[in-house]
């Protein structure tokens, strides 16, 4: 384990602990989104430069924003030798315009970086299944009250909303894992996914953990020869900024319809 790579964070996370250069246009404390009525007042906010269909569709699509909370939690107990506040209480939702599109970013106030238990044989040693109690407590007790919050706001559901964090979570899982590691380190990354891809529903409010999924491996059409998973669940990309195309990798596609949309991506870099 290491220091807290704070570019790290801002780039994947986009948690920071100076406030922006630019003026955001909205924010608003995190732990206010657990009340339905201002969550709704940032959802309006986002949606101005969303271009979302509806709220419910902008609700789902704030969850790509949360994943930067989820990363940043597993990224600390499972890498860092510290870790700094991400509870809902310590962090100030920002909405920021960038070339036209709405970014949301994360403000800490208490930036103190604080020590992970002592693991060292003894007495006082703390049990290994720390970082378990730790990542339980953030799913249940922080994001699932946030969660919650914005999807009564925007009439969405909150299960579709948890599985939009499904496929962000595996995608750190192998990005960690195809860094210059430890042995340890890389126990850490896998012993974090796997617990909470096994927690009890209940800890989410689900009545089933949608955090796991089979993966589907689909051609690559930017790296030919080569694969790529398909999405768990839709992502709502094509009701945002006045309607686009379905991803690639969006399970809605027909495999006639994917293999059009792959033809037409090569066609396209081939020039």
């Amino acid at each position: 384990m290491g220091e807290i790579n704070y570019t790290w964070l801002q780039q994947y996370g986009r948690i920071t602990t100076t406030a922006p250069i630019d003026e955001p246009v909205f924010g608003i404390p995190l732990t206010a989104l657990r009340h339905p009525e201002k969550a709704k007042l940032m959802l309006e906010a986002y949606n101005e430069h969303l271009r979302a269909d509806s709220l419910r569709s902008a609700a789902v699509y704030f969850m790509h924003s949360v994943r930067g909370l989820m990363i940043g939690v597993h990224y600390m107990t499972a890498l860092c030798d510290t870790w700094l506040d991400l509870s809902l209480d310590n962090v100030i939702l920002q909405v920021e315009v960038e070339d036209g599109r709405p970014a949301i970013g994360f403000q800490l106030n208490n930036v103190t970086e604080q020590s992970h238990p002592n693991l060292v044989a003894g007495p006082d040693a703390v049990p290994s299944s720390w970082r378990n109690d730790v990542l339980t407590a953030y799913y249940g007790e922080q994001l699932r009250p946030l969660i919650e919050g914005v999807a009564v706001a925007g009439g969405a559901n909150t299960g579709q909303m948890w599985a939009q964090l499904a496929s962000m979570l595996r995608w750190f899982k192998t990005t960690a894992l195809q860094m210059n590691l430890k042995e340890t380190e890389r126990e850490a990354v896998v012993q974090g996914y796997e617990h909470v891809i096994t927690m009890s529903p209940e800890i989410l409010g689900l009545k089933k953990n949608l955090l796991a999924f089979k993966p589907v491996e689909i051609d690559n059409p930017h790296q030919p020869g080569e694969t790529m998973l398909m999405k768990p669940v839709c992502c709502l990309h094509h009701q945002v900024y006045g309607g686009q195309n379905y991803c690639y990798s969006c399970p809605k596609l027909t495999k006639a319809e994917r293999q059009e949309r792959y033809d037409a991506i090569l066609a396209a870099k081939s020039g």
